[in-house]
């Protein structure tokens, strides 16, 4: 269960408000960071909120810490600015060299959590972002609770990214290209129109559903089947899904 944060968040709202009108320095915008996590998401200043964390000769602005392990890092920013993605960069490499998945960026205004994994490469993925001066309070509560000693010691920021990941576009139109889902499909286009399509036909169409910059995003998706029953292990048979038609003048 997620800790309630609503009532502090509140108190430092003013806090932020006066920073971000004011744009005042980047040192300074980090002592109300620091504050905040001190006094709004439970941390010990001494032993758990790392000022200038050093990673290959370089300054991390924060490393949280729990039991002496580093959590995750954050990219303090100066008040008064709109973060931007190549505010992301450097804190990249931080984290790549560490092997640390989570990076925090905010100006005390603007909060966005990353996530990033190293297998080919870096790639850095917005996993949540807050504006705590425009946003409604209760969901910027919600989301920086995420935050909390008590919800990272419990891993509910990795739950959080697992059902991000879940309930993205690329997992759901996967599970729609199911056979069993396919299947389904099938048989209420069956009962209700009394017309049978087979398997690709049904692909094709639904993937003329989906317009195709999303399909751009959306990347390489494939008929998945069940594994077929069997004494051996039976690897799982994929089928591509058809390219949809070029449509318009080229």
């Amino acid at each position: 269960m997620a800790v309630d944060i609503l009532r502090d968040l509140k108190r430092y709202i003013p806090i932020f408000q006066q920073a971000h009108d004011q744009s005042i320095n980047e040192a300074e915008t980090s002592v109300r960071i620091s504050k905040f996590f001190e006094e709004v998401l439970g941390y010990d200043v001494f032993s758990e909120i790392s000022r200038e964390h050093v990673v290959k000769e370089r300054n991390v602005d924060y490393a949280i810490k729990l039991n002496g392990k580093v959590r995750f890092f954050i990219e303090v920013k100066q008040a008064g600015i709109s973060l931007k993605e190549r505010h992301i960069e450097q804190a990249e490499n931080y984290a790549a060299n560490s092997g640390i998945p989570w990076v925090l960026l905010t100006s005390g205004r603007y909060w966005q959590m990353y996530h990033l994994t190293f297998d080919e490469g870096i790639q850095s993925d917005l996993i949540w972002s807050v504006d705590v001066l425009s946003d409604d309070i209760k969901a910027s509560a919600e989301k920086l609770s995420l935050l909390h000693k008590k919800s990272i010691s419990k891993g509910e920021m990795d739950d959080y990214y697992e059902k991000v990941k879940t309930l993205s576009p690329k997992s759901i139109v996967q599970a729609i290209f199911h056979e069993s889902t396919l299947r389904v499909v099938r048989a209420c286009l069956k009962k209700t129109a009394g017309v049978r399509v087979d398997e690709q036909e049904l692909a094709e169409n639904i993937k003329k559903m989906i317009s195709q910059e999303a399909w751009k995003e959306i990347g390489d998706i494939k008929i998945i089947r069940k594994r077929k029953a069997a004494k051996t292990k039976i690897k799982e048979d994929t089928a591509t899904v058809p390219e949809p038609p070029v449509t318009g003048v080229q």
